[in-house]
């Protein structure tokens, strides 16, 4: 390819009768700083090509490492994703346990309490029989004792008559909650003195 400089330096020789030499050279020296200024520029265009061919590697390049950021991203987040499920399926399989467990314990606090209230109502039951039956006892001697008469010399001092009644019953039997006597014992034995 021809360069500025090889147009600029041809010479060629002289002809009887041939063209002006001076229009020749004034066109020759258009023509060369035309060609000049197409010259730097296919160069500069060439240069520009080199730095832009340079670059579409660079960016196949970037390319390929953005592939693998984000294949390995995405692989990432699927691990995240999956381990996250299994981590919710464990916890949520622990609370289902725990609740199955704090239930179970549940009903069995609740059938204790039931027997125990059960069986408390049964001794409330029986200590209100047997509370009543040493009340009747009491009244039955009550009744049987002897009124006052005039018969008796008033200046004979009067008898003190002690009935005993030996039934006792267990404390354990009685709830201190549900009955109070006034800090009496209930395994004490009951008397009950009277004046004649």
């Amino acid at each position: 390819m021809l360069t500025p400089n090889d147009i600029t330096s041809k010479k060629f020789e002289k002809a009887a009768f041939g063209y002006k030499p001076e229009e020749v050279d004034s066109f020759i020296n258009e023509i060369i700083y035309s060609y000049d200024v197409m010259y730097q520029e296919k160069t500069a265009a060439e240069e520009k090509l080199l730095v832009l061919a340079e670059k579409l590697e660079e960016y196949r390049a970037n390319e390929d490492s953005l592939k693998t950021v984000l294949l390995g991203a995405q692989k990432l987040g699927e691990n995240i994703v999956r381990d996250s499920k299994a981590k919710a399926e464990v916890i949520l399989a622990d609370a289902e346990n725990q609740v199955k467990q704090v239930f179970t314990e549940s009903e069995s606090k609740i059938v204790k309490e039931k027997e125990t209230l059960a069986t408390l109502q049964k001794e409330t039951a029986e200590f209100k029989k047997q509370l009543l039956a040493m009340y009747r006892q009491h009244l039955e001697l009550i009744s049987l004792m002897p009124e006052n008469t005039e018969e008796k010399a008033s200046s004979e001092e009067p008898e003190e008559v002690k009935v005993e009644v030996t039934e006792e019953i267990s404390a354990e039997e009685v709830s201190e909650e549900e009955i109070d006597f006034d800090e009496v014992s209930m395994a004490e034995t009951k008397r009950i003195d009277l004046d004649v």
